[in-house]
């Protein structure tokens, strides 16, 4: 979703996704992250002087929640949780401040749009199916010794999961491409939220 932000006297656009990005297996901050009081304050509050905690804490929120991150694909929050603090290096023990939710909750506002939600819907379809599938026991009879799974239904699984996965790379495309156009006629509306959402002016 697009953004306004006051620099200069003037008003530009910003698109909430470029604030933090992961270019060359690194966080990029924008620098217009810093003009938004959610990321400023966590900014702020890490009075390092490489600022690492800051950098851990936007690394968890793009990797948590960005549209674009490689981790979506685990759908449960708490399991991304604990890869995500598992393979980027964060600590074990990392919690969610009261900033950082708020942090969090910003960004998320500014990168939902219908597309990246149909796409999160659809990534927990096929971990449903795949789960099925999964979990089949081709074996399984019941009282009257009669298989309990008929074939018909594993091979609709199938059919489905393949549909669903030919559904993921066109949202995923579609995402991609909101996230990084423009759209005037939604920034109208969030320029009426200006001094609601703690920009700095």
């Amino acid at each position: 979703m697009n953004h306004f932000l006051i620099r200069g006297g003037f008003l530009i656009y910003t698109n909430m996704e470029h604030l933090i990005n992961y270019i060359d297996y690194k966080i990029v901050i924008s620098n217009e992250a810093y003009l938004i009081k959610p990321f400023r304050t966590l900014h702020n509050n890490d009075t390092s002087p490489t600022k690492e905690f800051f950098l851990q804490q936007m690394s968890y929120i793009y990797f948590m929640y960005s549209p674009k991150s490689n981790y979506n694909y685990i759908t449960d929050l708490e399991e991304r949780k604990v890869e995500i603090l598992k393979q980027e290096g964060l600590p074990s023990n990392f919690k969610e401040s009261k900033d950082l939710l708020l942090a969090i909750e910003y960004y998320k506002k500014h990168t939902t749009t219908l597309s990246s939600l149909l796409l999160q819907d659809t990534e927990i379809a096929i971990n449903k199916v795949r789960k099925f599938l999964r979990d089949i026991d081709l074996t399984a009879i019941d009282a009257k010794r009669r298989y309990i799974y008929d074939i018909t239904k594993i091979t609709t699984a199938i059919k489905q999961c393949q549909e669903l996965s030919s559904s993921l790379v066109g949202y995923r495309q579609k995402v991609e491409k909101e996230l990084t156009e423009e759209s005037r006629a939604r920034g109208g509306n969030d320029s009426k939220k200006i001094f609601e959402d703690g920009i700095i002016l």
